[in-house]
C-alpha cells in the first residue's frame, strides 16, 4: 500500500491556496488526490519530469490540471513530490499554481535544496506528516 507524506512547507501552501478568495483554488486537494488514486507506485515513479534522482529517491514536478477553472495541466497547478525508488512512499513537497493571484513559473534549484533539507529534518525529528 502506497504511503503519502507532506512537508509543513507543502501543508502551508496547500492551506495558503485553498484560503485565496472566492475559492480560486478550492479544489486544489482534489485535483491531488485524483491525480495519485488507482495508480500504482511504478506509475507514480515512472513521471517524465524528473528534477533530480538519487541512489534511493526520485524528485518529480507534476503537471496538474485545474479542472474547476477548466485549466489544462499546462496551466494548472505544478505539484513537487518525491518518491522513494526502495518502498512504497511519496512525499509531497510544494505546491503552486501556474496562474492566478498566487502564481509561479518555476521551483529554483535552491528551493528544492531547502525543501530537501527539510524533509531530511522533518524525517530525523519525526515530525513528517501523512497526508490523507
Amino acid at each position: 500500500m502506497i504511503r503519502f507524506y507532506a512537508i509543513t512547507s507543502f501543508s502551508d501552501n496547500l492551506n495558503e491556496l485553498k484560503k485565496v478568495k472566492r475559492g480560486v483554488y478550492a479544489n486544489v486537494e482534489d485535483e491531488i488526490r485524483s491525480e495519485f488514486s488507482d495508480r500504482s507506485i511504478e506509475e507514480i515513479r515512472s513521471n517524465r519530469d524528473m528534477i533530480l534522482m538519487s541512489d534511493d529517491a526520485i524528485v518529480i514536478k507534476l503537471r496538474l490540471p485545474d479542472k474547476k477553472h477548466r485549466l489544462a495541466k499546462k496551466d494548472g497547478y505544478r505539484l513537487i513530490y518525491m518518491v522513494s525508488k526502495n518502498k512504497e512512499t511519496v512525499v509531497f513537497l510544494d505546491i503552486y499554481p501556474k496562474r492566478g493571484p498566487k502564481q509561479r513559473l518555476s521551483v529554483s534549484d535552491q528551493e528544492l535544496a531547502e525543501l530537501l533539507s527539510q524533509f531530511a529534518e522533518e524525517v530525523k525529528s519525526g515530525n513528517l506528516s501523512e497526508f490523507r
